[in-house]
């Protein structure tokens, strides 16, 4: 049987039936706490004697007092420096219960050993929870754990507390920042900033003296020359108003503190006690050192990482290394073994985890095939022309049904543009090892184009002369070339010369050589031919299969030449021969089909022309320019030595040649009466000392005006 057991029988004992409660006050306590009742719980006895006084000082120098109240009597024990306890029994027939001075002795004596009993009983719990919070903070290295459980625990060991703060001192803007809160709302992170000095974390924080306050005056008080804002922010985190009581001590590591931490009071009944200042204190020197251990730690971690992120570093460029160099191989392998372009691209799709397209500018073509292009090939060329690095455009992508990021590489041999590898990005984009791998394939793959545009320069080569010894072939000897070839004898042929100029760049040429007859090869692939390109032209042997045909290639040629002067690259100036019925003709068709193109060069012309449209140019094919000139030249030059005053004139009889020397559709173009146009007819033939009826004069002086026109 226990203390409190032997005491509550001898009160049963000495009281009987008759109802009684038992009120203990600890010195910490603000009230009583009922710790035994035997009333009825609707006795009105069972309410907490509100009207005991506290230890006064008239009951100071007593052990025990009894009262009589008209509705209970009290019999009260004090025990000085730890509180004081009440016995209350209901009267019973308006009897009271006189203990004896022996009972009241012994009451206080047990009274007094129960009082031991728990104060043991809390102070070990206290200690248990304190040695607890210790090392738990202890136990842990992490310097944001640790001031995470500073508080928790600081409230544990200390009942009278329900909130807290742990501010830590910033030295970069020298003010005390909280770090750890319980009770607070975490707005209190966001703004408040303790001076040095400022309320009583700042005054404790500046003299390292620690400070309780038992009482909201005394708080309320020691925090009057807090800021507004801080106030605020306090304030808003937890009602002031509330604020009952409080702890503050220094947080100090040898002799500089570095924060402070503070304890508050708002709803618990008991008061902060000097023990409770002192174990705070405790607690906080304790707290300190697990601070600095955990932040050698951190930085012995923080050297352990950092050496341990250079040797990932290592290995991790040890192993890019590796991976480089196997592609490398692998790529290599690629151009060793002439595997060609849709292989090589296909092997870089799947090396990078991309979709890789290539966009064969020369000969304009997709790989994979039927890849969709996204763009013209004119926009691809304007886009990449003049690039060296990789363009990222946003392009429609069909398959996504929306806009889509793409990364283009152009391939660019010296000065030639060869096409563009296209890569869709995703949200990851390219790795650099995925870059590295697409520009070592970018360069194989130039490698390829190039190694294919020299083998086709060698048959081209070996084309041109299989032509021109057919056209030198008469009799059966033509026969059997042109079997061999594949040529029909009795078919119809055209024989089209295309002429290259202002080109000096010799690569570029050879690359717009091999686009043309790339694109011809595609253009006429529904029907026979034989094309080939040597030096600065292309020549195409295509066969007709209709009436038609003229026309169709005429456009055809048109729009070629068309291009070619948009890109500004080369001019293409094109001559057709005459339709040539079976193989005697086709060199006949060949040489007018040169001479209508060198019609073109020679007057820095581009486009399509038919022999058969020369006319009277045909007469000119072998002169030269400056030889056309000067006789222009010859039969004008009497206009040009005064043109203000000839120009008229001049006019007069370029326009009577162009309209066959019809007087009246002469002055009609000109807005003259026709006999002013005889007037300055005869005033023509004073100044060119000819005579318009002499069918010499008149020749020389038509065929003038007609070349002047066509120069």
């Amino acid at each position: 049987m226990n203390s409190f057991s032997l005491l509550l029988q001898k009160l049963h004992e000495w009281f009987g039936d008759q109802p009684f409660s038992i009120w203990f006050q600890f010195s910490r306590d603000r009230h009583f706490r009922l710790i035994f009742s035997s009333f009825h719980e609707t006795a009105a006895t069972n309410i907490p004697p509100m009207t005991v006084p506290r230890c006064d000082g008239d009951a100071s120098h007593m052990r025990y007092t009894y009262e009589s109240l008209p509705s209970q009597q009290m019999y009260r024990f004090f025990y000085e420096k730890e509180g004081q306890a009440v016995i209350c029994l209901a009267h019973k027939a308006n009897q009271s219960v006189i203990l004896t001075s022996d009972q009241r002795e012994l009451l206080w004596f047990g009274i007094r050993l129960l009082l031991a009993e728990e104060k043991m009983t809390a102070k070990a719990e206290e200690s248990k929870k304190l040695f607890e919070g210790i090392r738990s903070i202890s136990s842990t290295l992490d310097v944001h754990q640790i001031i995470r459980g500073i508080i928790g625990n600081a409230l544990a060991v200390i009942p009278a507390a329900d909130a807290g703060l742990l501010h830590l001192y910033d030295p970069t803007i020298d003010r005390l920042i909280p770090k750890a809160t319980v009770g607070f709302h975490d707005t209190v992170f966001k703004d408040l900033k303790m001076r040095v000095g400022e309320s009583i974390a700042g005054k404790v924080f500046e003299d390292g003296i620690p400070r309780m306050y038992k009482t909201s005056q005394e708080t309320t008080y020691a925090m009057k020359d807090i800021s507004a804002d801080n106030f605020h922010s306090l304030n808003h985190a937890k009602t002031l108003r509330d604020l009952n009581g409080l702890l503050c001590v220094p947080i100090s590591r040898e002799e500089k503190r570095i924060g402070v931490l503070v304890l508050h009071q708002f709803y618990q009944e008991n008061v902060f006690t000097e023990y409770d200042l002192d174990l705070l204190q405790g607690f906080a020197d304790q707290t300190s050192i697990a601070l600095q251990n955990a932040e050698l730690y951190a930085e012995v971690k923080r050297a352990y990482e950092h050496m341990a992120a250079m040797s990932a570093q290592l290995q991790a460029k040890h192993d890019d290394l590796i991976q480089r160099n196997q592609i490398h191989e692998s790529i290599k392998q690629l151009s060793l073994q002439n595997k060609g372009a849709e292989t090589i691209v296909k092997t870089l799709s799947k090396m990078t985890g991309h979709s890789i397209y290539f966009a064969d500018w020369l000969e304009q073509k997709m790989y994979p095939e039927k890849s969709v292009l996204f763009f013209s090939w004119d926009e691809l060329y304007s886009l990449l022309n003049k690039r060296r690095q990789p363009v990222s455009v946003s392009l429609f992508s069909p398959a996504a049904g929306d806009d889509q990021l793409f990364c283009l590489y152009p391939l660019i041999n010296g000065s030639i543009f060869l096409g563009c590898l296209m890569i869709p990005l995703d949200e990851r984009g390219l790795s650099d090892l995925a870059r590295m791998t697409v520009e070592q394939g970018r360069a194989v793959l130039i490698l390829d184009l190039v190694k294919k545009q020299s083998i086709s320069s060698v048959l081209y080569k070996r084309a041109h002369d299989l032509f021109q010894e057919l056209i030198a072939s008469k009799g059966n000897e033509l026969v059997d070339r042109a079997r061999s070839m594949g040529l029909q004898p009795q078919a119809k042929y055209y024989v089209i010369y295309a002429h290259l100029t202002q080109c000096h760049d010799l690569a570029l040429l050879e690359a717009n050589i091999h686009r043309l007859i790339t694109r011809w090869k595609w253009e006429f692939s529904k029907t026979q031919m034989f094309v080939y390109g040597f030096h600065n032209h292309v020549t195409l042997l295509i066969r007709s299969l209709g009436s038609r045909d003229g026309k169709d290639i005429r456009e055809r040629l048109q729009q070629a030449s068309y291009e070619w002067e948009l890109g500004k690259e080369a001019s293409l100036s094109i001559g057709v021969g005459s339709m040539a019925s079976g193989i005697e003709q086709i060199s006949k068709s060949y040489e007018e089909a040169k001479k209508a193109a060198h019609y073109l060069t020679n007057r820095s012309r581009y486009g399509v022309v038919h022999y058969k449209d020369l006319g009277v140019n045909r007469l000119m094919l072998n002169q030269s320019q400056a030889d056309i000139d000067a006789f222009i030249q010859d039969v004008f030059a009497p206009f040009w030595q005064d043109p203000e005053k000839y120009q008229e004139w001049e006019q007069t009889i370029i326009t009577y040649m162009k309209y066959s020397q019809s007087p009246q559709l002469t002055a009609k173009e000109l807005h003259i009466h026709v006999n002013t146009l005889y007037q300055r007819l005869r005033k023509v033939e004073e100044l060119l000392h000819i005579d318009l009826r002499n069918p010499e004069d008149l020749l020389k002086l038509q065929l003038a005006c007609h070349l002047r026109q066509e120069g």
